[in-house]
């Protein structure tokens, strides 16, 4: 339990040096505690279905439960199911490679290769272009300046069903729904920036030049103009237009400059031409075709990318909520577990099965459906949700990687804007989509009783942020909750 310790060390050494800021009164007893919490719920929208599931980690017993039976949809605290089925079965230094391998015997002293390579993917949801460049100087400094035969690109580590069941069209045209294939360069999507200058330029680094993608061949025109202020004034990328991309809409007056991004939809064109595009910056020739294939596991391996331990890509994914990470950790639990090309069903399957056996989850009637919690046909009930918080509180294997990973109120992640009257005393997985807001993880009472907590609502009207106030509220409730 040294990690563990480690991390609520930490924990209540913030939240005694932040008590001054919470001026709450402390709430006495379990029966209060309720009171106060269904209170709230009688102010909040009556409409809306609202599960909550609230324990104590320290002596094991229920202090609140509201349809904590029922199955909800639960958006993106999903993910907690993803994360610790992935720190059980894959360990939390496990790492994705990238590699390039050959069926050459040799190289020749002039400089030639004579036989395939092979670029095999493995669904590296954090690889980037700069990531292949220094796959591509590895080649280089092994004296290779020609191919004399093709290049294959190997995806077959996932399937191509890209897309996950149940995904709504228009989130897949935002990078948070792009696709999710053994292929991810900087996470399928390009990022542009439109300034007022009329010429788009890259963003953020995504990508180092616009001539990255056989659709943008250099930097366009676009239609943007100076707008009369209007809020509802906006930059827009239509897509191909004739094998083009168009950009349309207007920028307010005193904006700078404005931001547009292109989810990649043909995962295989795009490897290709990035590809194209590292060979011949890199000086190597290419004597045949760059198109799809398979490596055997027999061939000779030429340079290897490793991304960085599960654990690190598991904070990325739970502290700011990263759907590609997720799915991507999805079916890959589900290519190791069945040793066939992962797939959303395999991925599902396995995840539950890896929690039901190593967790002793009550995994009826859980449907876990992409790993995300994109996806509005996945269920759990809070009581299924706070069984595996239970579990991974007090799991050794585990725990410090996965409680350490979860946003911390009112400091980091998708919680550094909320609940900053309490900061330090929560840490949290969120959750929110059309008619969904959810939150689940840990907050330590006025006593430093450390508890775990689930609130999923669905079926929400209004404003999202009536139900996170909700939310809020309720957790102010049980960091100032004190058993005597």
């Amino acid at each position: 339990m040294r990690f563990l310790a480690l991390i609520f060390t930490t924990w209540i050494i913030s939240c005694l040096a932040l008590s001054s800021q919470a001026e709450a009164q402390t709430i006495y007893g379990t029966r209060n505690l309720a009171d106060e919490i269904d209170q709230i719920l009688r102010h909040s929208n009556t409409r809306a279905n609202v599960g909550i599931a609230i324990k104590s980690m320290k002596y094991g017993d229920m202090i609140y439960a509201r349809n904590d039976k029922s199955l909800f949809v639960p958006a993106s605290t999903l993910k907690i199911f993803t994360a610790e089925a992935a720190l059980l079965y894959l360990g939390p230094n496990y790492k994705f490679p990238t590699r390039f391998v050959t069926d050459a015997t040799a190289t020749a002293s002039n400089g030639k290769l004579y036989g395939n390579i092979y670029l095999i993917n493995s669904g590296d949801p954090s690889l980037t272009y700069y990531d292949l460049a220094d796959l591509m100087a590895s080649l280089k400094s092994q004296q290779i300046q020609e191919i004399v035969g093709n290049v294959y690109i190997d995806n077959t580590a996932y399937d191509q069903v890209t897309t996950g069941p149940g995904w709504l069209w228009s989130d897949r045209k935002y990078c948070y729904g792009a696709p999710i294939s053994a292929s991810i360069i900087n996470h399928n999507c390009l990022s542009f920036r439109v300034p007022h200058s009329k010429t788009i330029t890259t963003a953020g680094g995504n990508v180092s030049s616009p001539n990255l993608y056989n659709r943008i061949k250099k930097p366009l025109a676009s239609k943007t103009r100076g707008g009369g202020g209007s809020r509802s004034c906006y930059v827009n990328l239509d897509g191909a237009r004739g094998g083009r991309m168009a950009i349309a809409g207007c920028l307010p007056k005193a904006h700078f400059s404005a931001g547009v991004s292109s989810v990649i939809t043909d995962v295989m064109q795009y490897d290709k031409t990035v590809l194209q595009d590292l060979f011949q910056r890199y000086g190597i020739q290419v004597k045949g075709a760059i198109t799809s294939g398979i490596a055997s596991s027999h061939f000779s391996e030429l340079a290897r990318h490793e991304s960085k331990p599960l654990k690190t890509l598991i904070s990325n994914m739970l502290k700011m909520s990263d759907n590609i990470i997720a799915g991507s950790i999805f079916k890959k639990i589900g290519e190791l577990y069945t040793h066939r090309p992962g797939t959303w069903e395999s991925g599902g399957d396995a995840v539950s099965r890896i929690l039901a056996k190593q967790a002793d989850l009550d995994n009826w009637r859980l449907n876990l459906i992409d790993g995300s919690g994109l996806s509005r046909y996945n269920q759990v009930t809070p009581s299924q949700m706070l069984q595996l918080l239970d579990f991974t509180y007090h799991n050794d294997a585990t725990n410090y990687e996965f409680i350490s990973a979860l946003p911390i109120a009112g400091v980091d992640g998708t919680l550094k804007k909320r609940m900053r009257n309490i900061a330090w005393k929560v840490r949290a997985k969120t959750g929110t989509m059309h008619g969904v807001v959810s939150l689940a993880g840990y907050a330590m009472s006025a006593d430093k009783e450390p508890f775990a907590f689930v609130i999923i609502v669905n079926g929400q009207h209004g404003s999202v942020w009536q139900y996170r106030e909700m939310e809020d509220k309720i957790l102010s409730l049980l960091t100032h909750y004190s058993r005597s």
